[in-house]
């Protein structure tokens, strides 16, 4: 086995990392095991888990010991190993020639074999081999520094997941990238990315420190590495490359800058040299123009007021906000720097069956969290199995908050039901496709019809259909008057505010799932703002307000662009900065910033104005002066 080729172990934790089995009792704890991933730490090399077992139970546990925070990306559920391998690997931006699979089953060395053509795989005898190299390591990475930027790259991918597009996901991450030609103070980190990068190696050159250190101080030759940051944190030094007489002799980024178009921005930069790629690279740089989000385009970060002077409140001390809507507006909430003062109630994936969990922002469920006794929650849970025990919990009525956005969106669709004999009620999926409707159930069953991803049978399908009875959704009078006794409920001090829904139809849309939703929308949208006008505890986001064109869309009527969701992000700033009486920000040049920012990349990117122009100058000073301004 090549140990030399290990940048990550992947631990399989019962009778591998620890003795027994932790479903079926105490584990005890390997000590040299737990030296080893200290040891494989110090020397920068990354530990992760792929174990069937309970999320909870497992980190709980490995919180115990005291080495949770040494694993990254850990794959902890019931689903076969395969697959979720191939998928960590992928994550971690690695190939499986780099990568140590250990586990005592040979079913899972050889089902992750099979995924992840070329991975090293053993049974935990190569333990004591593996303890023996880690030792000879020594501390090259006492500070941990790869372990953080793995842990970079974890946060990262769980904030990526939230945006619509890899591009929005782009733009709102504010990548900075420095290149630096003062090259020898970094040269022990330099040789190591040499020896060390493959799949963004364009020239696969290896030479030794003492050949770099000559190559360094050659005048013929301009060099420079390569820094990278973006809102996540830092990524340290990722690149370098050597440059003479007009052709690259080493052109090379780590592999934790894949997709982020690193390599593209400074081959540009450069200029487009010569460049003579050997072997295979997972991404070409060409003569196009250079990422648009990179370094040309940051969105300022809206900050809630922290002081009011004499004459307002102190919210950073006391206030606390709450959102219940669909998980698209985390992207919102990320915009905001103290976003910690705000609870969020988003759609989820329940972790152990698989299926979205949505209704729990829907005013029925709102409603019953108040009005449902504990004995009917339970009922209404072993009879609905697209709910959790998570939503039964609920916290809006459970703790004072100044204001609560609550999203509408839910409510122009979502298909509700009544307990034949009880008269209880609950939401699921579309109305337009009732499950308590046979013909229907085929396309519920095949996945074809909109299921939020729940696995029925037609036997429970055909029970809930004995019990329940289709109602229809929600129509303006019911959500006044559920809305009525949401403020009722809430503390007398707490402003409620509605997110209404686009008016207008997305044009490209393709789904019956989304047909006619804008009509749906108006007409409570209408009701809403009358109520708004007569109750000052009722505020109103609306949609409408901000979302103008078809290029605000991106899969659906209820998706839109980074744009947009900053753009809310700054509306719900505005509504709590005044709600609470807290002195107002003046965002105004902030707005002016990011819309010139916005067009002056557009611009740039598809270059329709050529760099000579005076149009592309005055686009220039404007961004130099607002810029000081903003400082």
């Amino acid at each position: 086995m090549e140990f030399e080729k290990i940048k990550l172990v992947i631990w399989d934790l019962d009778n591998t990392f620890w003795s027994g089995t932790i479903t079926e009792g105490e584990i005890q704890p390997i000590g040299r095991n737990k030296e080893l991933l200290l040891s494989l730490t110090d020397g920068g090399i990354i530990n992760s888990i792929c174990s069937k077992n309970t999320y909870d139970v497992v980190a709980s546990k490995l919180t115990e010991l005291g080495v949770f925070d040494y694993f990254v990306f850990p794959s902890i559920e019931w689903t076969p190993k395969g697959q979720r391998v191939c998928e960590m690997i992928k994550s971690m931006s690695l190939r499986p020639e780099n990568v140590l699979f250990i586990d005592d089953e040979i079913t899972n060395l050889e089902e992750v074999k099979h995924y992840s053509p070329g991975i090293m795989v053993s049974s935990p005898h190569v333990i004591p081999d593996l303890i023996a190299f880690a030792r000879a390591l020594g501390k090259k990475d006492a500070l941990h520094t790869r372990l953080e930027q793995y842990k970079l790259l974890e946060r990262k991918g769980v904030e990526q997941k939230k945006y619509g597009s890899n591009e929005d996901f782009l733009f709102a991450s504010n990548v900075k990238v420095e290149i630096v030609e003062d090259c020898l103070p970094e040269a022990e980190r330099i040789h190591d990315l040499i020896m060390r990068s493959n799949q963004l190696n364009y020239t696969k050159k290896r030479i030794s420190k003492q050949e770099l250190d000559k190559l360094l101080a050659d005048k013929e030759f301009r060099c420079g590495y390569v820094s990278v940051q973006d809102k996540f944190g830092k990524y340290g030094i990722v690149g370098f490359y050597a440059l003479g007489n007009r052709r690259l002799e080493h052109f090379l980024f780590s592999c934790r800058t894949i997709g982020l178009g690193v390599e593209q921005y400074v081959y540009a930069t450069l200029n487009y040299p010569e460049l003579e790629v050997s072997g295979e690279v997972i991404s070409h740089v060409n003569r196009s123009e250079t990422p648009a989000w990179i370094n040309h385009f940051q969105m300022p970060e809206p900050v809630l007021a922290e002081t009011s002077g004499t004459s307002g409140t102190d919210i950073s001390g006391r206030s606390k906000f709450l959102i219940k809507s669909p998980c698209d507006f985390s992207k919102s909430i990320a915009y905001i720097k103290n976003s910690d003062l705000f609870d969020c109630d988003f759609n989820y994936v329940n972790p152990r069956r698989g299926n979205v969990i949505e209704a729990h922002n829907h005013s029925v469920q709102v409603v019953g969290l108040k009005e449902y006794s504990e004995r009917q929650k339970q009922e209404i849970l072993d009879d609905c199995v697209f709910f959790d025990e998570d939503m039964m919990k609920g916290r809006i009525f459970k703790e004072k908050y100044d204001v609560v956005f609550l999203s509408t969106l839910v409510e122009s669709y979502a298909g509700i039901y009544r307990e034949k004999k009880s008269g209880l009620l609950v939401t699921f999926g579309s109305y337009q496709f009732p499950l308590t409707s046979p013909q229907y159930w085929p396309g519920i069953l095949d996945g074809s019809l909109f299921s939020s991803n729940n696995k029925f049978t037609e036997e429970y399908l055909r029970k809930f259909a004995s019990k329940y009875e289709f109602v229809g959704k929600t129509t303006p009078a019911d959500y006044r008057e559920r809305i009525d006794k949401v403020l009722g409920y809430l503390h007398k001090d707490t402003r409620l505010c509605l997110i209404l829904g686009v008016e207008f139809p997305y044009e490209a849309n393709k789904e019956e799932f989304y047909k006619d939703r804008h009509v749906s929308h108006k007409l409570l949208n209408d009701e809403m703002r009358k109520m708004a006008n007569e109750n000052p505890r009722i505020l109103l986001l609306d949609l409408n307000e901000i979302v103008k064109t078809q290029a605000d869309f991106t899969d659906n009527l209820n998706q839109f662009t980074a744009r947009v969701y900053y753009e809310i992000s700054q509306y719900m700033i505005r509504i709590i900065n005044q709600s609470v009486f807290a002195k107002v920000e003046n965002y105004s040049t902030l707005y002016v910033y990011f819309d010139v920012l916005l067009n002056y990349t557009k611009m740039f990117t598809k270059r329709i104005i050529p760099k000579n122009n005076s149009m592309y100058r005055n686009l220039q000073e404007t961004y130099h002066r607002l810029s000081r301004k903003k400082k």
